[in-house]
């Protein structure tokens, strides 16, 4: 066949535009294929349209089987059988499968026909299309001989070839997809669409004339007639006056002269090749003729036009059938017509404007049967049929089954639309052979519905067998030779037309006519039995009258599963043995067997195959059922999972079912032996030592395979017979962490001492016939040595530490005694700082001796001070920060502790390398999460005997985040890069793999240390008011020098000459433009403006993305350009918040109370300190920022206490927010001295002003 089938379907149900516009489509790389499935033979396509950038899904099912073909479009232009999107869909699909993209599609090459996929000739295409030893062996042959052209004419080549003593007969030409129909008698070549006798022909050619050589010997007329008949007309037609052609790149195009000429609703294709005579021999329709004499006619009523269909069997070629259309009259049943009706020339142009919906279909299903149609299909599918070239068929011409074959497939489906859509209520007349066509002799018929299919009896009688060939209607049980249709295609009985279930069954029953029997001698019997009648009765039922018979039934079956394949499915095919005798489910009902020369008719227990069926399929719900198929599908991952494999076979075997066909699969050779494994694990200084040994049967597996599998995510390892060896579900999730961390190729594998938790898990479920420690005594001493001590805080701390505290102290000091690193990472407010520097102070008491860095944020600096000085105060320090700092001393320096900041590191890096230090820590880590980074490279770089970070968020946004701070504490611990990022980080933080994650888990349990506020709650006050203390930059710390000395200055004048009572305003005024510089300089009201450098804004910033995490903070100011700034600065972080000041309304500030109280993703409420200070209740916050303290305590207890109120179940942490060396700081220091006085009398800000001396205000201002 010239068409592969996919494409047939194209080409039979859709238009000339549906197809020219499905090329398109195809051809511009509009379709992407989205989902395959290669064993239900389903394929999902995104298809966008080649007029607007519009995107529809396709939806092709069992492609692989014409009969059950389907295809789906969701686009709303689906008016015929195929819209342009199915079209390019499936052209795009053919096209896959031809360029074998889906899966192992072999073809297998006709020479007769093969369609070569080349424009012109092209010597590359050739020779890919042919074998190589077949394209050399050509060419050796033209350099001494050549073929003869016999003709060459209208793209199309015809040639004679004498090659190696043999003459073959070859013909080429170009089709309607401007590709080349080449054909061949040899038969020698099936796997290649160009045999060595085609291969001359295409080189002799290119060598000769060169590759456009077939557009040299073209003819336009067939196109012409293209272009004619959308019109109804053709060459053989006077044009004259009507149409013209114009030629535009050397391609015909048409103009209409005549603007009354239409084009026919279907367009029609005039062929050169005809199955029809152009003017068929029918006496012309009479138009004065007489009535029908129906009774009906002669009601009087209301009338109606409309269509009805007329079946003849005067037509002169095969099927011996052809379908009319009639119009005329109707009464009001529409049940005949009234009068005379006039015949329509359907190849014309038929006006349909006055006809119901159902006439207009039928008007277009009628076209689809006419001969020019099926002589279209006839040249696109079997171009080279002979007999089809010059001659018109006539009744005692017999055609090749391959064109019946052709006529049928493309007529009977839609006979079986006409029947289904227009049977019932339609006017259906049948004309008497060799009648004229007149309205006289139309005689009134039925479509049935009902399809009908032969079946078959066979008697034996005088000496021979006859089957007979019968027909079950529903009237009637009739012999084929009955129908009263001289065309096979339909069955005629009583006025009643009847149509075939299948395009088969036309050509079955056809064999047996004249006369509906054939006859078969008793000595031939035995043979036809084996070769005709088993085939047919797979087919067709088949009933064995007298012939001698045996029957067999209620007969138990023995089963067995056969195993196949079929890309990522393995497929279980139940076999069902009676007597030896193999059926497949889907298998008819009767096993019918030839016993010499009677039969043996086994009754299947279909019961029994059912229970069977239903037992394999309950081993698992992951079963799918292709449809029209007896086979169980599963997906390979299911197979291998959990061990299944290995519980289906022991299950099956209890069963009593054998299992054949492991060797011959491919993907799925299992091994059935359950793996053996011995791991040797012994402990060295600094590593462990683990020997594997696994083995499936005889077959020994290497430490790299199964690493392989495990980096795949597959639980099997290939072994050295070729067999796979299933890992289960049990054995991979005991020893998978091991494999991953472990280095190690053949059979050992290296474990880091860092990897201690690995060895102690597997210790603790260790299994006596898998897992061997050697001296376990050791281990023991290990485990000893692993577990954290109690060692007591400093006593001066003692009183200090909370329970929680204390504990954190000692595991630090754990950390220290198995020369780990860890992190801290309680979370904000639980007093990191004060563990660390208890630790330190332990480590200097025992050692004598300390050398410590701290490296931190800037702004963390000055809490570190105060940390020392007020916990710590024996332990010196020395901050190694600013532009005054002197690199030189840091080798030489004698402070127990360095304090540094992150940049400076980065700034000093050679420097600090020179120094040794016991012990170096990070605060706030997550500064080193990018490994690229030059900070955390130059951290890094430090010698320390220990390492130790602080943060309360060590992962801030993936899991990524934790690989360069446990690089820098444990260098090595977690690989390298790449293998985390694979290993670890995309599997969780991408796919989100529990696996990873608890691997991950248990790595790094033993390194970190992290309490919740909600787990130390106990040992928490209910309320903790801390100070933020912040550093100030370089630039805004100019600017606030700049104004303290101008005002400095200016109040100490007025100061003097006034006094300090009538100084307050000046005093007052020039306090809180410094207070508002500490916020940012850029909200001060001034003629010149300021740049927004602010340090607590910075801070605040990275207090709420990093340090909060997903708890809820109050955030207020005094100012309200302070308070946009941070508004501002959250929207950029992304971070969503409330907020309302004095001008909001009582209805927006209920509003933003409500949400930000019962929206988890509200975070933040930024709230003015006057308005916000009474009257609010937000207990779902529990950290308190005061971005601008004041030396009012009580206006800030009470913005504190907005949170911690009744109903709060939360520990609340608030954090007053000072920039050090500031009037913020100093008015800090001033309360305290004047601490009584402030409780006591002052309780506003004139209040505070006047409580001041010329001392103090000199202080502030200095």
């Amino acid at each position: 066949m010239a068409l592969p089938y996919l494409v047939k379907h194209i080409y039979n149900n859709g238009t000339e535009e549906v197809i020219r516009r499905g090329k398109k489509i195809h051809s511009l790389g509009n379709v992407e294929l989205l989902e395959y499935d290669d064993l239900m033979g389903n394929v999902n396509f995104r298809v966008k349209d080649d007029g607007y950038s519009t995107f529809y899904k396709v939806s092709i099912t069992q492609f692989k089987n014409p009969k059950f073909l389907s295809v789906r479009c969701a686009c709303p232009y689906n008016l015929s059988e195929i819209c342009r999107h199915k079209a390019g869909a499936l052209f795009h699909l053919q096209d896959l499968l031809d360029r074998n993209q889906l899966g192992n599609y072999e073809a297998a090459y006709d020479q007769k026909h093969t369609v070569v996929k080349m424009k012109q000739l092209e010597l590359k295409q050739i020779k890919m299309l042919s074998d190589q030893s077949s394209f050399e062996d050509a060419s050796d042959f033209l350099r001494t001989g050549s073929a003869t052209i016999i003709e060459a004419k209208e793209e199309r080549v015809t040639a004679s070839l004498v090659y190696e003593g043999h003459t073959y007969q070859l013909l080429i030409q170009k089709n309607e997809e401007r590709n080349f129909d080449t054909s061949c008698n040899c038969g020698s070549e099936t796997e290649h669409p160009l045999c060595v006798h085609k291969n001359i022909i295409f080189l002799q050619l290119l060598n000769k004339f060169g590759p456009g050589y077939f557009d040299s010997i073209r003819n336009w007329d067939k196109e012409k007639n293209k272009l004619l008949a959308l019109y109804g007309y053709s060459l053989s037609d006077d044009l004259t006056n009507k149409f013209e052609f114009t030629y535009t790149a050397g391609k015909p195009f048409l103009r209409v002269l005549d603007t009354s000429i239409k084009r026919v609703a279907l367009p029609l294709g005039n062929e050169a090749i005809s199955i029809a005579p152009k003017k068929p021999d029918f006496i012309p329709f009479e138009k004065e003729t007489e009535k029908i004499d129906d009774p009906v006619s002669k009601v009087k009523g209301k009338t109606f036009q409309k269509l009805g269909l007329v079946i003849s069997t005067n037509s002169i070629q095969y099927p011996f059938t052809q379908f009319d259309i009639v119009e005329g009259e109707v009464d009001e049943d529409q049940q005949r017509f009234l009068g005379k009706v006039e015949k329509q020339d359907l190849a014309r142009f038929i006006n349909t404007e006055m006809l119901d919906e159902q006439d207009k279909s039928l008007v277009q299903q009628l076209r689809k049967l006419m001969p020019s149609e099926v002589s279209r299909y006839l040249d696109r599918n079997s171009p080279f049929s002979g007999i089809w070239e010059n001659i018109v068929q006539q009744h005692n011409d017999e055609l090749p089954e391959e064109t019946k074959t052709l006529i049928n497939e493309y007529l009977h489906p839609k006979i079986k639309k006409l029947f289904e859509h227009c049977g019932e209520s339609l006017l259906v007349y049948t004309l008497p052979e060799k009648k004229p066509f007149v309205t006289a002799n139309l005689e009134l018929a039925e479509l049935v519905c009902n399809f009908i299919a032969p079946y078959f009896e066979i008697q034996y009688a005088k000496g021979a067998y006859q089957i007979e060939c019968r027909v079950k209607l529903p009237l009637a049980d009739v012999n084929v030779s009955e129908n009263e249709c001289t065309s096979p295609l339909l069955f005629k009985y009583h006025q009643q037309y009847f149509a075939w279930k299948k395009s088969e069954d036309i050509l079955m029953m056809e064999s047996f006519l004249p006369s509906g029997k054939i006859v078969i001698s008793k000595e031939e019997w035995a043979q036809k039995l084996q070769t005709f009648v088993l085939p047919l009765s797979k087919m067709y039922h088949i009933h064995f009258g007298n012939v001698e018979k045996e029957e067999l039934n209620n007969i138990t079956p023995e089963v067995s599963i056969h195993l196949k394949e079929s890309g990522d499915y393995l497929l279980f095919q139940p076999v069902f043995s009676y007597q030896g005798f193999e059926v497949r489910a889907i298998d008819k009902d009767k096993i019918i067997v030839p016993l010499s020369d009677k039969i043996l008719m086994i009754q299947r227990n279909l019961e029994t195959e059912a229970r069977i069926i239903s037992k394999i399929e309950s081993l698992h719900s992951g079963f799918v059922r292709p449809e029209q198929s007896d086979l169980l599908a599963l997906k390979g991952a299911e197979v291998l999972k959990n061990n299944w494999f290995f519980l289906f076979v022991d299950a099956v075997k209890d069963m009593n079912i054998p299992v054949f066909g492991f060797e011959a699969l491919k993907n799925f050779r299992f091994n059935t032996a359950k793996p053996s494994t011995k791991i040797f694990i012994s402990s060295n200084t600094d590593w462990f030592d683990a020997k594997v040994e696994i083995h499936f049967g005889e077959q020994k597996v290497s430490v790299e395979d199964v690493k392989k599998a495990l980096a795949s995510k597959q639980q099997f390892v290939p072994l050295q017979d070729g067999t796979l060896g299933i890992l289960p579900e049990e054995w991979i999730k005991k020893y998978s962490l091991l494999f991953r961390v472990g280095e190690g190729r053949s059979e050992n594998i290296k474990l880091s001492k860092y990897h201690f938790s690995v060895i102690e898990e597997l210790y603790l479920q260790r299994d006596e016939e898998e897992l061997f420690f050697q001296l376990e005594e050791k281990y023991e001493r290990l485990k000893e040595n692993h577990s954290i001590k109690d060692v007591p805080a400093p006593k001066h701390l003692k009183e200090v530490l909370r329970p929680y505290q204390e504990s954190g102290f000692q595991w630090l000091n754990y950390l220290r005694e198995v020369r780990w690193g860890g992190i801290l990472a309680d979370d904000m407010g639980l007093g990191k700082t004060i563990q660390a520097l208890s630790f330190l102070h332990h480590l200097k008491s025992e050692e004598g001796t300390l050398k410590a860095l701290v490296v931190c944020p800037t702004t963390l600096m000055y809490n570190w001070q105060n940390e020392i000085g007020k916990f710590t105060p024996n332990i010196s320090f020395y901050v190694h920060h600013g532009a005054g700092r002197s690199r030189d001393a840091l080798a030489s320096n004698e402070a127990d502790v360095i304090i540094t900041t992150y940049g400076t590191l980065r700034s000093d890096i050679k420097q600090f390398v020179e120094v040794a230090f016991d012990y170096v820590v990070l605060d706030e880590s997550q500064a080193i999460k990018n490994p690229n980074s030059k900070v955390t490279k130059a951290a890094g770089l430090l010698k320390a005997t220990n390492r130790l970070c602080l943060s309360g968020t060590p992962l801030q946004n993936n899991t990524f985040d934790i690989y360069a701070q446990m690089n820098f504490l444990n260098p090595g611990m977690l690989g390298s890069v790449e293998f985390f990022k694979q290993e670890f980080s995309i599997p969780i933080d991408k796919f989100g793999e529990k696996e990873q994650k608890d691997h991950l888990r248990k790595l790094l349990y033993p390194f970190m240390l992290r309490r919740t506020k909600e787990q130390v709650a106990k040992d928490l006050p209910e309320k903790q008011e801390m100070v933020l203390f912040c550093e100030m930059g370089d630039e805004q710390r100019k600017i606030y020098e700049a104004f303290r000395n101008d005002y400095r200055d200016k109040i100490l004048g007025v100061v003097d000459n006034q006094g300090i009572q009538k100084s307050q305003l000046t005093i007052l005024q020039g306090l809180m433009k410094l207070r508002q510089i500490c916020d940012s300089p850029s909200i001060i009201k001034d003629e010149e403006k300021f740049p927004n450098v602010s340090v607590k804004l910075e801070e605040i910033g990275r207090e709420i993305t990093e340090n909060i995490s997903n708890h809820k903070a109050l955030v207020f100011s005094q100012f309200l350009g302070m308070l946009a700034l941070i508004k501002e600065r959250l929207t950029e972080l992304g971070v969503d918040y409330e907020y309302f000041d004095g001008s909001s309304t009582v209805l927006e500030r209920e509003r933003a109370i409500q949400r930000f109280q019962n929206d988890e993703s509200c975070r933040v409420f930024l709230i003015s300190l006057k308005a916000g200070g009474v009257g609010l209740n937000l207990t779902a916050a529990d950290y308190v920022y005061i971005v601008d303290p004041w030396w009012n305590p009580a206006v800030e207890q009470q913005a504190i206490d907005r949170t911690h109120r009744i109903g709060q179940t939360k520990n609340i942490f608030a954090y007053r927010m000072i920039c050090t060396d500031t009037v913020e700081d100093k008015i800090l220091k001033l309360q305290d001295r004047k601490r009584s006085l402030a409780r006591e009398l002052i309780t506003d800000d004139e209040g505070f002003v006047k409580s001041l001396t010329r001392e103090d205000v000199e202080y502030l201002f200095s």
